[in-house]
C-alpha cells in the first residue's frame, strides 16, 4: 500500500512540473521514470548552482574519432547475442541517458553518433580532456568502472597513455570471453579484470579518474573509495535519485563540476 500511495504522489509531482508532457491519468510508466529523472537531475543542479557548466565538447572537437567508431561497431557485431544485447546493441540511444539529454536541449544531438559509446561517456572524454589540459592530472590511473566491453578506453587511449587506463568489471552484463573479443578485433588488447584481479596487482600509482556510468553505485560505492581517486565522475541520474549515495560521497568528496549528464566529484583531500 505504501509503494502505491508513494507511486501516485510521484505521479501527480511529475504532472504538476510537466503537464505538457505527462498526463495525470496516463499508465505510460516509462514516461513517468525518465520525467522524475529530469526533476531530480534539476533539483541536484539547482542545488549545486555555482558549479553547473552546459553540455559542450569543446575540448574534443578538434579529434577526428571517425576511424575509431568504425571499427569500434564493426568489432561488436558478436555483441548481439551477448547477456545485455539490449545495451552492447544500442549504445548511443539505451535507456534514459540519450533522453536526459535531449530535455536538456543540448543543440549538438547529432554529434553523439559519431562515437560508439553510451551518451555519458562522450561528456566523460571531453571533461577528462579538460583536467588534462587545465594540469589536474595526467600522470595518475584513470579506471573506467564498470568497463563493459572497454571501449571508452580505446577512444581516452587517443590522448592518454594506455599503461595508464584500466577497465574493471564484474561480468554480469556481459562475458569476458565477449569482451576479449572485442578487445582482440578492436585492437585495443585492454585485460578488462575484476576489482579483485585488479587489487592483486598491487600498482603503486595513483588514480588520477574513477569512471563510474550507467550503474546503481550501491553494489561498488566501497570499492570506489578503496580507489581513492583524485576525481570520479558519475552519471547525473545515478546520483540525483540516490540521496544515501549523496551522503555517502560527501564525506570525502565534493562536487566539482555538475551538468545534466554527469556529475564531476573531487578528492577532498586534493589541495589546489
Amino acid at each position: 500500500m505504501k509503494s502505491k500511495l508513494k507511486w501516485f504522489l510521484k505521479k501527480i509531482l511529475i504532472f504538476i512540473n510537466y503537464p505538457n508532457d505527462y498526463p495525470l491519468f496516463s499508465k505510460d510508466e516509462s514516461q513517468i521514470g525518465i520525467l522524475h529523472t529530469i526533476y531530480e537531475n534539476k533539483r541536484l543542479i539547482k542545488n549545486n548552482y555555482s558549479k553547473f557548466k552546459e553540455l559542450n565538447l569543446d575540448n574534443i572537437n578538434k579529434f577526428n574519432f571517425k576511424e575509431i567508431t568504425i571499427k569500434s561497431i564493426n568489432s561488436s557485431m558478436h555483441l548481439k547475442k551477448s547477456l545485455n544485447n539490449d545495451y552492447f546493441g544500442n549504445l548511443n540511444k539505451y535507456g534514459y541517458g540519450y533522453k536526459v539529454i535531449e530535455y536538456s536541449k543540448y543543440k549538438n544531438l547529432d554529434i553523439l553518433d559519431n562515437f560508439h559509446l553510451y551518451p555519458a561517456n562522450i561528456f566523460v572524454i571531453n571533461e577528462i580532456k579538460e583536467l588534462i589540459n587545465d594540469g589536474e592530472i595526467g600522470e595518475g590511473l584513470i579506471i573506467d568502472y564498470p568497463s563493459g566491453i572497454g571501449n571508452l578506453l580505446i577512444y581516452l587511449m587517443t590522448f592518454y597513455k594506455k599503461e595508464y587506463l584500466y577497465g574493471i568489471d564484474n561480468f554480469e552484463q556481459i562475458s569476458k570471453k565477449d569482451v576479449e573479443k572485442y578487445q582482440n578485433l578492436v585492437g585495443g588488447n585492454f585485460n578488462i579484470m575484476t576489482f579483485s584481479e585488479f587489487q592483486n596487482i598491487g600498482l603503486k600509482i595513483d588514480t588520477d579518474v574513477v569512471v563510474c556510468v550507467e550503474l546503481k553505485l550501491n553494489n561498488i560505492i566501497q570499492n570506489i573509495l578503496k580507489l581513492n581517486p583524485k576525481f570520479l565522475f558519475i552519471e547525473t541520474m545515478y546520483i540525483s535519485r540516490y540521496k544515501d549515495i549523496i551522503i555517502k560521497l560527501q564525506e570525502n568528496f565534493y562536487i566539482y563540476k555538475i551538468n545534466e549528464s554527469i556529475v564531476i566529484y573531487k578528492n577532498k583531500k586534493i589541495v589546489n
